[in-house]
């Protein structure tokens, strides 16, 4: 459903965090790892793809039944939200898909909104980056390591953990404006 037309179903239910992905795929697939994607570039479009009660547990006690397993050890009572795009991204060159100025913008719309529909507050909306770096497992290179939302532009420079906490202080206050 377009952005503009989106009106999430909100099961009843305990939900504590936010993460914020790229699917590191064109603009147009979607995953089930993650409970929303937004596809498009320029005319958003939110795509459920998994129900959020999947996530409304301590999935320790349960993994084999079915939940969107977005972030490496922090998907109970989590939320997966990812932007559609950044195929074969590196942190110098985002590629044939990079980020688009209205998927941010669309990224932030839906975090706030699900955030305010569970109560989330914006200390506990973070971008899998800040997950992978408090984890030990930051960064880009061959072995696929997550840098994902770490940095919103190309840069030449060596990705720095720095720049992680920044690039998630910058959308959780752009997630605060939105209203």
């Amino acid at each position: 459903m377009r952005l503009r037309d989106w009106r999430p179903v909100c099961p009843a239910g305990e939900l504590r965090s936010i993460s914020l992905h790229w699917t590191a795929h064109d603009y147009e697939a979607v995953f089930p790892v993650y409970h929303f994607c937004l596809r498009g570039v320029s005319d958003v479009v939110v795509v459920q793809t998994h129900d959020l009660r999947a996530n409304m547990r301590d999935l320790r006690r349960d993994p084999a039944s079915p939940y969107a397993a977005h972030t490496l050890g922090r998907n109970s009572w989590s939320i997966g939200l990812a932007v559609c795009g950044m195929a074969d991204a590196r942190p110098s060159d985002f590629g044939r898909y990079p980020l688009a100025a209205a998927q941010i913008d669309a990224l932030c719309v839906v975090a706030r909104t699900l955030a305010d529909a569970y109560h989330i507050p914006l200390a506990a909306i973070r971008t899998h980056a800040e997950a992978a770096l408090e984890d030990g497992y930051f960064g880009a290179d061959d072995d696929d390591l997550r840098w994902d939302i770490a940095r919103l532009e190309p840069r030449p420079e060596p990705l720095a953990d720095r720049e992680a906490t920044a690039t998630g202080d910058r959308l959780r206050a752009r997630i605060a404006a939105v209203r």
